[in-house]
């Protein structure tokens, strides 16, 4: 045998240590550090425009088997994503997720071990995990802000503000529900359509929404544009639509506090009992590992 077992996997961890390291400093924005025309100017410089080789593998993929986009709802994570400024190609996506398997089914070949093709798979939805888990934070995150985007509604539009010009005030303000609310100015710009629904005709907030799979947001969403369409007591039905959320969120919260204790009971016994019961067991153990 040309390398034995030890040599091969010190082979191997190199060069998956090696491929790590060359995809993270691919990711590395160096505009990110500096002014924003600065930070174009070496974007432009570096050829960040031009796709990477992982999109370029991930497109064709994508090209030859369509349904990757959408595959465990990636399409939805990265719909989320978008309202964060960051959201990655959805090509990107696949090509990482291609070249992980890849990587992953070295060892499994090299040493002719069944049982470490299973990386294969496990590197292959690392991906799509990752995405997922950044997308649920973007979507927890939303859902936290909208007592407080409902008063800021209620409070211009108690002062006299019509009801699309106080949802385009509420969009000056920072963070996801911001970002998916100037969306909904530029749609309704867009396609010349209003954003409260008038008449038999939908509403481009109703519609926009109708796009992410929140419903907590979605039945937001149907209440200021019912209120809206209130008039003059569109102000009055926004009051209490941030009373009820007021009380639904000081209710979530005290289910929060109640299951902290069951959620910190894992926890605690890893690091805090499991350790200290080695310290007590470990001087009693020596003296019989010492005799064995």
């Amino acid at each position: 045998m040309l390398f034995s077992p030890d040599q091969i996997l010190i082979l191997v961890a190199s060069l998956l240590g090696a491929i790590a390291i060359l995809l993270l400093a691919r990711r590395i924005d160096i505009g990110l550090m500096l002014s924003p025309a600065a930070g174009r100017t070496v974007a432009a410089y570096a050829g960040k425009s031009e796709p990477d080789a992982l999109e370029k593998v991930g497109g064709k993929a994508l090209t030859r088997w369509p349904l990757l986009g959408s595959l465990f709802g990636l399409d939805r994570h990265l719909r989320w994503l978008e309202l964060t400024g960051h959201a990655p190609q959805p090509a990107s996506v696949v090509g990482m997720a291609l070249l992980l398997a890849g990587v992953a089914l070295l060892p499994g070949i090299l040493l002719l071990q069944p049982l470490l093709l299973l990386l294969a798979p496990l590197a292959f939805l690392y991906p799509f995990i990752r995405i997922r888990n950044q997308a649920n934070a973007v979507r927890a995150k939303v859902e936290r802000s909208l007592p407080e985007l409902a008063a800021i509604l209620a409070a211009e539009m108690a002062a006299g503000l019509p009801p699309d010009q106080a949802l385009e005030r509420a969009g000056t303000w920072t963070g996801p529900v911001a970002a998916l609310l100037r969306h909904v100015s530029e749609e309704a710009r867009r396609h010349g359509r209003p954003i409260f629904s008038r008449g038999g005709a939908q509403g481009m907030l109703v519609q926009v929404v109708n796009r992410y799979d929140l419903p907590s947001l979605r039945a937001f969403a149907a209440q200021v544009d019912a209120a809206a369409s209130k008039g003059v007591a569109g102000p009055e039905l926004m009051n209490a639509l941030v009373r009820t959320y007021i009380v639904a969120y000081e209710d979530k919260a005290l289910q929060a506090a109640e299951k902290l204790e069951t959620r910190l009971a894992v926890p605690s016994v890893l690091f805090f009992f499991l350790p200290l019961l080695l310290l007590i067991l470990a001087p009693l153990m020596m003296p019989v590992l010492k005799v064995l």
